[in-house]
């Protein structure tokens, strides 16, 4: 895909250790074989909690070898990943929250020290925040800074997010929802659409590359997914909830059809080959497209956020829109006229930005949220769409780059909501990933 006027306006902006078996007698009574039974589940969590490990490979900054990356906002996406200090430890099992849906509640008290993980957003000392969050980073983000590094070919920086991902990969495949890169400490659960993302990241490495390296990481993330799905064949948020999301699922589905694009037909990756992988993401996409597409108008359609869930997700429309794209199914311009009726919101004031609002529900937040405007330009320009407004938009949000001293901010405004999420002035990892992504010349995502 060539760069488009847009990509030249915002680029002058921004660049600047083994299973132990035992034999055991037969239990003598069902005392003795209930105990018996409570120790092998004991044993069985216990080996499915057991981490991959290994070595994480070092890039620029932490690398003093390495050679800094050109682009200033690559530079300050870089400098994200690690650990920074804090002022006094958080207290263990403070709320933890963020931008988006389905915010954190707390880390668990564990954890093993630091990690290489990019941090999610570059919070001021100042704020009373700082503590709290300074040190939090979902595992979406990570997963999306690799795709910005494989977008602009910075294969160290991609190569440490994904050893980092690997080696906190548990046995069954299962990656938590966040983490803590000071201490080690782990969100307590796991989300699909987190995992998918990581597993689409693996995957453009995979292609960009033509390397097998993350096949491992690939394949227990494919289990472990696919391990989720309903008797509709449709993945559920996690392990311990019933609900299903829109956005997970068309985010497996991508991860699936990406993965069996590359594919031999006689290659295996977790057990799963090209001709099952594609049978299961075209079962799930077209369950995707009845169960959760609503056709309003002859002109305008929307994706839901989930089943029995009647929000309207902007990054939802984006992807979903994206995808319906894929298939040849005219209705992803109707998904794209939904998100120019209903989500745009112009600039409310000489120096503040326009852009996309993260919901079109009621009592949602009117904040221009920075992420899903740049995924709804991105849609735009992968549907062949000329939009001026999408792309005055990014080019606005790509005005508060500051070569690489300080990334794009995450929305206009603050707003915190126990419902929709938090959203921040601070400058934003995710939204520095899809500037960088949306600049490419080469689209790895959902690749067409």
């Amino acid at each position: 895909m060539r760069l488009t006027a847009l990509a030249f306006l915002i680029a002058a902006l921004v660049l600047s250790g083994p299973r132990l078996a035992s034999a055991a007698a037969p239990p003598s009574s069902p005392a003795a074989a209930d105990e018996q039974a409570q120790t092998t589940q004991k044993g069985k969590r216990k080996r499915a909690n057991r981490r991959r490990g290994g070595h994480v490979r070092a890039a620029w900054p932490r690398s003093k070898k390495a050679r800094a990356p050109k682009n200033g906002l690559a530079r300050w996406l870089a400098k994200q990943v690690g650990s920074v200090k804090v002022r006094r430890r958080a207290r263990a099992g403070a709320a933890q929250t963020g931008s988006g849906s389905g915010t954190p509640t707390g880390l668990s008290t564990g954890g093993d020290g630091q990690l290489w993980l990019v941090r999610s957003f570059d919070i001021p000392k100042t704020d009373a925040a700082y503590n709290r969050l300074a040190n939090y980073s979902w595992t979406y983000d990570n997963a999306l800074a690799t795709f910005a590094f494989i977008s602009i070919g910075l294969k160290p920086g991609a190569e440490q997010l994904l050893d980092q991902l690997k080696a906190l990969q548990r046995a069954d495949g299962s990656i938590e929802f966040a983490f803590d890169t000071r201490t080690g400490a782990a969100a307590p659960y796991f989300r699909s659409g987190a995992l998918a993302w990581v597993g689409l990241a693996a995957t453009a490495y995979r292609r960009k590359y033509d390397s097998e390296r993350y096949d491992a990481l690939i394949g227990g993330l494919l289990k472990y997914l696919l391990g989720l799905r309903t008797s509709a064949g449709l993945v559920r948020g996690g392990p311990d909830v019933s609900w299903v999301s829109t956005q997970h699922n068309l985010l497996t589905v991508g991860f699936l059809r990406d993965l069996a694009d590359q594919m031999s037909s006689r290659e295996t990756i977790g057990g799963f080959s090209r001709s099952s992988l594609d049978s299961i993401q075209s079962t799930m996409g077209s369950a995707v497209l009845s169960r959760l597409l609503v056709q309003e108008s002859s002109t305008s359609a929307y994706f839901k956020q989930g089943i029995d869930d009647a929000q309207v997700p902007l990054d939802v429309q984006a992807l979903g829109a994206i995808y319906l794209k894929l298939r040849g199914d005219a209705r992803a311009a109707h998904v794209a006229n939904a998100i120019t009726a209903k989500f745009y919101t112009p600039a409310r004031g000489t120096g503040t930005i326009a852009g996309y609002r993260p919901f079109f529900s009621t009592g949602a937040p009117d904040v221009v949220w920075s992420e899903g405007t740049i995924e709804a330009s991105l849609a735009f320009s992968r549907l062949g769409i000329a939009n001026p407004a999408a792309d005055a938009a990014v080019a606005g949000i790509a005005a508060t780059v500051k070569g690489s001293i300080t990334g794009p901010i995450g929305a206009d405004r603050d707003v915190i909501s126990p419902v929709w999420g938090e959203y921040h002035t601070w400058p934003a990892s995710a939204a520095a990933s899809w500037l960088l992504i949306r600049l490419s010349g080469q689209q790895l995502l959902f690749v067409d």
